[in-house]
């Protein structure tokens, strides 16, 4: 028997470690004994090196093959590390500035809160979940449970997650971009349904969203005249968090190059000419530093209070709870194993949790709640939840709009911007100070 080169002891015995630690992270104990057949191979190595060096394989044949292989085990290595380490993300929307800007390209750790694997892997890897013909990128053939590895640390207030969108489980093919739920409450489920066409997503195939987790599971939220309480305790306002301001002036417009370098771009702001008045989206520093320009009259934080109007598109949508994007509950943030007792009156809060997001049959006749065909006065949640908001205050839809985040709906932590570039200005809007800053 020939001797084993050392070489190939020692790629196995790392094969070997690294093949064992995966299987205890994944909690498959059972697959240890995969390392049965890692040690076949590398003891028949030499007579299976032996076996291909009598078979004359074409040199055509030969390249082909090592450029699959080459190709295909780059693929396994970029799908692993997005899995289950690291996936990059860009900032679409202002609802985190000043933040986090349009343009924005961040690193989303998903060791933080632990890896969640896949539940549809029958899919096409690096391509849009809905091609431009309505077909679908993957099949829902095959899927798996929720399952989410161990992570460093659980969620804390004021990280900066990264989550799949809860309400985008139905989606508008015509109108992929539009909040399927905000349609049917401004047209009719029954008008909706008659003149367009609809699909089904699992949760990670739904759009991807970044928001400030201001709620853990067990606290309670409450927003006054804009500021934000948890646990009874007002929370500080950030450092670049944005409110919508009203600015008066004392006689026409503002410079624009001024506004321009106190960090305004022209889609923060709003002038209407017969009132001399700005409606402008400001950090409490610009405000200040904005309330000091001579041709300033006033400068007032908006508020979108009760008395002004009913907003239907507020959290829990229902004539219970008449709430508004600045005055807002006090609203409990359900934790996993918590027993809460159910009514008419609170059920609206936590229905769709229930229903959707625990997978249960609910129905209600007249005062009583029957879960899974059972009368039921209380329920135990399941799993925990979250709630956020942007850091724009007045230009973002959060869970002030639509609930919870729910835990199998975490996809990782933003912890750092890697690039940034400002897509109105193609490369010459290139931010510099922002590529490499840390995400607080």
């Amino acid at each position: 028997m020939k001797k084993i080169p050392l070489l190939h002891i020692l790629v196995y015995s790392f094969l070997t470690l690294i093949y064992s630690l995966l299987c205890i992270w994944f909690e498959y104990y059972l697959m240890l004994f995969g390392v049965l057949p890692i040690l076949l191979y590398f003891l028949s190595l030499n007579y299976i090196k032996s076996v291909f060096k009598k078979i004359r394989i074409p040199l055509f044949l030969r390249i082909i093959f090592e450029s699959v292989a080459v190709i295909f085990t780059a693929l396994v290595i970029t799908l692993a590390i997005r899995t289950l380490f690291i996936e990059a993300y860009k900032i679409p929307t202002p609802s985190m500035e000043k933040s986090l800007l349009v343009g924005d390209y961040l690193f989303v750790s998903k060791l933080s809160y632990g890896p969640k694997l896949p539940n549809t892997p029958l899919s096409i890897p690096f391509i849009p979940k809905m091609l431009p013909n309505g077909k679908l990128s993957y099949s829902r053939r095959f899927e798996f449970p929720y399952k989410r590895l161990k992570g460093l640390r659980e969620v804390k207030r004021n990280d900066v997650i990264v989550f799949n969108f809860p309400e985008g489980d139905t989606v508008v093919v015509q109108y992929p971009g539009q909040n399927y739920y905000s349609l049917i409450r401004q047209f009719g489920r029954d008008y909706l349904h008659s003149q367009y066409s609809f699909v089904s997503h699992p949760v990670d195939k739904r759009d991807t969203y970044v928001k400030r987790c201001i709620g853990i599971p067990g606290d309670s939220i409450m927003i006054r005249n804009a500021d934000v309480y948890v646990n009874g305790k007002r929370i500080d306002e950030l450092p670049d968090q944005e409110y919508k301001y009203y600015v008066k002036t004392k006689s026409g417009q503002l410079n624009g190059d001024s506004l321009n370098k106190l960090g305004l771009d022209d889609m923060d702001f709003q002038y209407n000419l017969s009132g001399s008045m700005y409606i402008m989206n400001l950090s409490m520093e610009m405000a200040e530093k904005l309330a000091k320009w001579p041709e300033v009259q006033s400068i007032q934080r908006y508020t979108e209070t009760l008395i002004s109007f009913k907003n239907n598109e507020i959290f829990p949508h229902s004539k219970l709870y008449q709430w508004s994007a600045d005055e807002f509950g006090p609203l409990w943030v359900p934790q996993r194993g918590s027993r809460i007792e159910i009514n008419r009156g609170n059920l609206p809060l936590y229905q769709r949790i229930i229903e959707v997001y625990e997978k249960n049959m609910l129905h209600i006749q007249g005062d009583s709640i029957y879960i899974n065909g059972k009368l039921a006065s209380s329920y135990t949640f399941k799993m925990n939840y979250y709630f956020v908001l942007g850091d724009n205050r007045h230009n973002s839809a959060d869970s002030r709009f639509w609930g919870f985040v729910p835990e199998d709906h975490l996809v990782g932590r933003a912890f750092l911007i890697w690039f940034s570039i400002d897509p109105e200005k193609g490369f010459k809007g290139v931010r510099l100070n922002r590529i490499f800053k840390l995400i607080n």
